[in-house]
């Protein structure tokens, strides 16, 4: 979930999306009424909005989909299926043209990293599968005068580990894919030697932030940029745009939109008056260079034509990025002292906890032990990367432990015979 809010809203996911991400029937991390590109075209009331494949789309977005299949995404030992319910709607969509927006979300590669690894023999064969489907749609964008004008928009939403996992900061885990395909793009693109050995880890032709893709989506169909977004408009696809002016147009409104973000998050001054009163030339926090950055922004488009509009880009880009590397950080600038408090205060309270529970837990005997190793081996796993999808092993595994030790416990040695009572009689003195 937290990977699909960046996505659409452009927005960097809080811890707390995190913890939302793991609630299924939770409704308060639903994205329905914020500023998404999904609502941007939503509101144009133009065509159809479809979606197939991993059903967390239909939770954080209800109601905007007008045909969906919706599919559970935790249920990993299923390799194929969960993509056969995808791929079985493509022909049709192809050739329908009602529809404005197709969302189509594969599990197939994620279930096998996650059950199997990146290097699992699974791996190579379900990739060429979807080698396969973008076959099908780029040739259907390329001989279908409806799709001539597409844009496919191929990305994953988050990386993986040797392990198959993800949810850490390993380059593998946060590192993804990401292309633009459209039979517009070859008028402009300069062509690329496909493979190519990786410059650092993971980083091959060029680097972006995930949000950066909703600004440019933004620019490319046609609709504002999302109101929350941090990300910057991708520069490589600026040469879609043959006029000068109309770059200058879309970066501006991306500058624009981080500066009303930068405002809203400073208090007192706006940023453009703090730069009115800066001297540029002796600047020490990141907030004052950000200042100056737009101040020789404006600069430049007051001077009417004295600079180039490569210069002004460069400035408009310079900005931007900077704009979103210190409310990106902001976002995620969590207070240390008081999570150390919380962590204090959380082991203070077990540990009285577990002190009022002794004298009860020592007379259960065996029975404690048992119980304080569960809930001890249980609170260790929590900490592991995508626990969520292995759960049942734990429980599984727990119950059969718990229901033999209940009967080697109750069961009764072959070689017992109790006494038989006795029949003495009683007679009165």
């Amino acid at each position: 979930m937290p990977r699909v809010k960046a996505l659409t809203t452009g927005s960097i996911p809080s811890f707390l999306d995190v913890i939302l991400n793991f609630a299924e029937s939770d409704q308060t991390s639903s994205l329905a009424h914020q500023d998404t590109w999904l609502a941007q075209m939503k509101a144009k009331k133009q065509r159809k909005l479809v979606m197939y494949g991993d059903d967390t789309w239909l939770k954080l977005f209800p109601e905007t989909f007008d045909r969906a299949d919706g599919t559970s995404s935790f249920f990993v030992s299923d390799f194929t299926e969960v993509d056969n319910n995808v791929t079985r709607h493509v022909p049709d969509e192809l050739r329908n043209e009602d529809w404005n927006v197709m969302v189509m979300h594969y599990l197939g590669l994620d279930h096998i990293g996650h059950k199997a690894g990146p290097r699992s023999p699974n791996m190579l064969p379900k990739q060429r599968e979807m080698d396969g489907i973008v076959e099908q749609i780029y040739t259907a964008m390329k001989t279908r005068p409806h799709l001539n004008t597409t844009l496919l928009v191929l990305c994953g939403d988050h990386g993986m580990n040797d392990a198959g996992n993800h949810g850490g900061s390993a380059p593998g885990e946060t590192s993804t894919a990401l292309v633009f395909i459209s039979p517009k793009i070859n008028e402009v693109s300069k062509g690329l030697v496909s493979p190519i050995e990786a410059e650092d880890e993971f980083k091959f032709y060029s680097k972006v932030e995930q949000s950066d893709v909703v600004p440019t989506l933004a620019g490319l169909l046609g609709f504002p940029v999302p109101q929350n977004n941090l990300g910057v408009f991708i520069s490589e696809t600026l040469d879609l745009w043959k006029q000068e002016g109309e770059k200058i147009r879309l970066l501006l409104q991306n500058a624009r939109q981080l500066l009303r973000i930068v405002d809203a998050g400073l208090s007192g001054t706006s940023l453009e008056e703090r730069s009115s009163s800066l001297d540029c030339s002796d600047v020490n926090t990141d907030m004052d260079r950000l200042a100056c950055d737009w101040k020789q922004v404006s600069e430049l488009l007051e001077a009417d034509r004295q600079y180039t509009s490569n210069e002004v880009i460069a400035q408009l880009n310079k900005f931007c990025k900077r704009a979103q590397s210190i409310m990106s950080s902001a976002a995620s600038n969590y207070d240390m002292s008081l999570i150390s408090y919380g962590l204090i205060i959380a082991i203070l309270a077990a540990t009285l906890a577990s002190i009022a529970a002794f004298p009860t837990l020592r007379q259960a005997g065996a029975n404690s032990i048992f119980f304080i190793g569960i809930i001890t081996a249980y609170s260790i796993m929590m900490f592991a990367s995508s626990y969520v999808e292995e759960e049942h092993h734990f429980w599984y595994w727990t119950a059969s432990a718990w229901i033999i030790y209940l009967a080697q416990k109750t069961q009764v040695s072959p070689h017992y015979h109790p006494a038989p009572r006795s029949n003495i009689k009683q007679f009165p003195e």
